[in-house]
């Protein structure tokens, strides 16, 4: 290592500095510290541009440094390409020690004689060091507005922002063999200090003193801050830590620097009026003028010619020098003048208005520029103009004057040009659709990039702090991810569980449903059969007592002797047929029939079989479904006893039907069957009440379940609220992932990215060049076409010929074939804006002698007195052609607008 050393580092100088550039990591070499920055750390800069930082060293060392880590800080200014280096490198034997007691005697303070008034502890300091606080007062100016503090013959502290008499208290930050460098702590200012630095009639544009040392009746220059307050008919603001009231007068405004005397003087605050107002103060704070000035500057047209060309009448509009020995005199850079753009700012404005009343009235305009920057600016703001005429390629002579003659060449040229402006036009609108297309694509890549870029750098900043910034997050995002997937996993089996417990309860409460339905049904079945039942046991009740009547009846004729004679249907109808057998036979009695309807019932009774058990429900219904009616009972049984009553003690004859007869010894059977109903209600009235305790124990159950469900549909809901919000952290999560990958895949893109921070103009200029290179020849321009047509019945030489004077004509007479149709009085009332005087004299003499306004971009060599509104400005840069034209097309515009709305409304009016 040390062989290699010896090959690659020389010869070394006295402040330790290398010749070689070549440094590797881990070299060893010898050098001397000759500077000591903060916390000990010994600086070395080398003649490659790296700053070495040996740590735990002293300041005169000779020291051997072993190479350990080169470093590059980013820079906080723009001005500089390069970024600063450094390099760390450790201490591996201290080769020479340097003399510490001459650094220490060099560096002694003796601050009693020269500030009384500083404390005891400030008047003798033993020794300076990285990190101390020292009071002192600054001795000496030193450069780029420092102050000096001299403490040896040797050794001087150097303070930053600081005047001559300013007490300081400061830290020392650097220190070299002869000097150190201190940062101010605090800083308290003395009035005299200040107040001794200028003379007392002369103004200071750093502000005025303050105290007791500030005269009254002295004038000074100020800048009135923009945050002062207004107090009545003063402006307020402090300076130099005191009041200065400064009043309202000579129309001065926040901003507005400023010429003030003194009038009133006190201790904490100062009265003064205002005697000039810089002129060009309004213009430093007014932003649109600074933004005017700048452009103008930025489009070259400050630029004059020659200085041996200048013409004498131009010494009005060039700057001047306004100090030093050549007062009075034009500037000149690089053998040229310099046009003043204050000036030129304000003939622009005045010519801008006189532009726009003219374009108001109605006037056309002739644009006139043969120069190579002008040519196809003059025909571009002639055409987007619209009511404008130019000449670009040659001024012929008489084009004006002459004007019958060039008429005759017009109108040769006048179709073909009708037919060229419908195709141009048509070319113009698609390149201008695709020019905004591709401008507002490059603006999108511009405004992408720049975001890019600004994410990138805090990419870089986070980076630096934290070098595992992205495994850190990334393992964090992931473990969340698992733990978001856990949790989802859980409440899905949770969700499962119970989705299948609902289930369950569902199809139970179904069953218990369907069988409530079913008891329902039974329950109405056994109701609508024991209604039955009790309407077939009254029918039977009342059967049974007319079947007892009728028995009661025949024992009481037995008993009493009579005869009871049992007749058919047929006989008995016979015998009620004769109605005198009655009368003529007073011993015969008849026991009446009841009705048909009790009949049906009685014969009905009669045919069910005596085995009540093999009965049918249906046959039981059937019997019921007709009842007997009580008057009709009643009235067999009066009949009967009637019959009886009349003869108790005389034998008679009573006739009775076979049926009746019949039916009395149905009477056991009618009264076992009705013994055998009561027994089946009361059996069913059981299983009634049976079937309503079921129904209740069913309902109670199925209350309990749909309780139940609500709460499982509660606990769903929870669940599903869950859910829906792990969903939303973990599609927040994902987002946060893909953010990562993608600053991941930044951070290697970002070595390619570039942002050029350009202003508006270039990216036209740029998109204007992409436009000529790749567009425009790719569009079709069929102009020969035009030609071709109109001369495809010649033959090949005329048409060679004819071809050639149509352009040369077209050439010459394109931007004034409209003019044709106008009168030599319209011509007159025309207005010429010409580009390069000297070039287009010819045009300047005809405008002249046919009295056509003149608005003219005049260099240093032309004649403004040949003009009616000048413009002075540099003809011969395309940018600055460019910028007034612009301006020019931007006012004719405008007014034209307001003339067409104006002519609207008028017409509105008038309707």
């Amino acid at each position: 290592m040390q062989t290699n050393y010896k090959q690659r580092f020389t010869n070394e100088n006295n402040n330790g500095r290398k010749q070689s550039s070549k440094i590797k990591i881990g070299d060893i070499f010898s050098l001397k510290i000759n500077a000591l920055g903060p916390k000990k750390i010994g600086l070395v800069e080398l003649n490659n541009g790296l700053t070495l930082l040996v740590p735990n060293a002293n300041l005169g060392d000779i020291v051997k440094v072993k190479l350990e880590k080169i470093i590059s800080l980013p820079l906080k200014t723009k001005k500089t390409k390069n970024q600063p280096k450094y390099a760390l490198g450790s201490v591996v034997q201290v080769l020479k020690k340097a003399n510490m007691s001459k650094v220490v005697s060099s560096v002694q303070l003796v601050s009693e004689s020269t500030v009384p008034n500083e404390p005891l502890k400030s008047k003798i300091l033993n020794e300076v060091e990285i990190g101390k606080i020292l009071d002192l007062t600054i001795k000496r100016k030193g450069p780029k507005n420092s102050g000096l503090v001299p403490i040896s013959d040797n050794f001087t502290i150097i303070v930053p922002n600081t005047k001559v008499g300013d007490t300081v208290k400061i830290q020392i930050t650097k220190i070299k063999p002869t000097y150190a460098f201190g940062k101010i702590v605090s800083l308290s200012r003395s009035f005299a200090s200040a107040s001794s630095l200028r003379e007392p009639n002369k103004p200071s544009k750093k502000g005025l003193p303050s105290g007791k040392k500030r005269n009254k009746n002295q004038t000074y220059n100020i800048l009135i801050p923009s945050n002062a307050k207004s107090v009545a008919n003063f402006f307020v603001f402090k300076l130099n830590g005191n009041l200065l009231f400064v009043k309202k007068s000579l129309g001065i405004q926040l901003g507005d620097s400023a010429k003030i005397l003194i009038i009133r003087n006190r201790e904490k605050f100062a009265i003064a009026k205002v005697l000039k107002v810089n002129p060009i103060s309004n213009f430093k704070n007014d932003l649109i003028v600074k933004n005017q000035i700048k452009k103008m500057i930025e489009s070259g047209i400050h630029y004059g010619e020659r200085a041996i060309r200048c013409n004498a009448n131009m010494r009005s509009y060039i700057w001047l020098r306004k100090k030093g020995r050549n007062k009075n005199r034009p500037f000149l850079k690089r053998g040229r003048h310099v046009i003043n753009l204050l000036k030129t700012r304000l003939c622009l404005k005045k010519a801008f208005i006189q532009l726009s009343k003219y374009a108001y009235l109605g006037q056309t305009f002739l644009f006139v520029g043969t120069k190579k920057p002008a040519a196809s600016l003059i025909a571009r703001t002639a055409v987007l103009s619209q009511t404008a005429f130019f000449v670009n390629s040659r001024w012929l002579g008489g084009m004006l004057t002459n004007w019958k003659t060039i008429l005759k060449s017009i109108s040769q040229i006048r179709p073909i040009l009708k037919e060229k402006q419908k195709v141009i036009h048509n070319l113009l609108e698609k390149r201008q659709k695709i020019k905004e297309r591709l401008f507002n694509k490059v603006n999108l890549l511009r405004k992408k990039s720049r975001k890019l870029m600004i994410k990138g750098k805090k990419l870089i900043q986070q980076l630096q702090k934290n070098p595992n910034y992205f495994i850190n997050k990334s393992q964090q995002l992931m473990k969340l991810k698992r733990l978001f997937l856990m949790q989802t996993k859980n409440l899905m089996g949770n969700y499962s569980n119970i989705f299948i417990k609902q289930e369950k309860i569902l199809n139970v409460t179904k069953l218990l449903k369907e069988k409530e339905n079913q008891l329902m049904q039974q329950k109405i079945f056994l109701k609508n059969m024991m209604q039955n039942d009790k309407n077939t046991l009254i029918s039977f009740k009342k059967l049974f007592l007319i079947g007892q009547e009728l028995m009661q009846l025949k024992k009481e004729t037995n008993e009493s002797g009579n005869i009871l004679w049992a007749v058919s249907y047929e006989k008995f109808n016979q015998i009620l047929e004769g109605k005198a057998v009655s009368s003529e036979n007073p011993k015969q009695s008849i026991v009446p029939s009841p009705s048909t309807e009790i009949l049906y019932q009685i014969l009905s009774t009669m045919k069910i079989k005596l085995d009540p058990l093999e009965m049918s429900y249906n046959k039981i219904a059937n019997i019921c479904t007709h009842s007997f009616g009580i008057k009709e009972q009643s009235q067999i049984a009066k009949g009967a006893k009637m019959n009886t009553s009349k003869s108790p003690n005389t034998t008679k004859n009573l006739i009775i039907s076979k049926l009746l007869d019949k039916f009395t010894l149905y009477l056991p059977f009618i009264k076992n069957y009705m013994h055998l109903l009561i027994q089946r209600l009361q059996n069913c009235n059981f299983i009634y009440e049976k079937f309503n305790q079921d129904l209740q124990q069913i309902r109670e159950k199925l209350n309990d379940f749909s309780k139940f469900t609500n709460k499982i549909q509660q606990v769903t809901n929870n669940i599903q609220s869950q859910f829906l919000q792990q969903i939303f952290l973990f599609n927040k999560l994902n987002q946060k992932l893909r953010r990562l990958s993608s600053e991941q895949r930044l951070l290697k893109f970002l070595p390619k990215l570039r942002f050029l921070p350009t202003t508006k103009n270039k990216m036209y200029e740029r998109v204007e060049l992409l436009m000529k290179k790749f567009v425009d020849p790719r569009m079709n321009y069929p102009m020969d076409q035009i030609y071709d047509q109109k001369l495809r019945l010649t033959s090949k030489k005329i048409a060679a010929t004819r071809k050639q004077k149509w352009q040369r004509l077209e050439k010459y007479f394109g931007g004034v074939t409209q003019m044709s149709k106008m009168s030599k009085a319209q011509i007159s009332n025309n207005v010429a804006i010409i580009v390069g005087q000297q070039e287009e004299m010819n045009a300047v003499r005809e405008c002249k002698k046919l009295g056509i306004k003149m608005f003219t971009i005049i260099d240093t060599n032309c004649n403004p007195k040949l003009s009616d509104h000048v413009i002075p400005a540099n003809d011969d840069s395309r940018t600055s052609i460019q910028y007034i034209l612009g301006q020019m097309l931007t006012s004719i515009r405008f007014a034209q607008k307001l003339r067409r709305k104006v002519a609207l409304k008028k017409s509105l009016l008038f309707l």
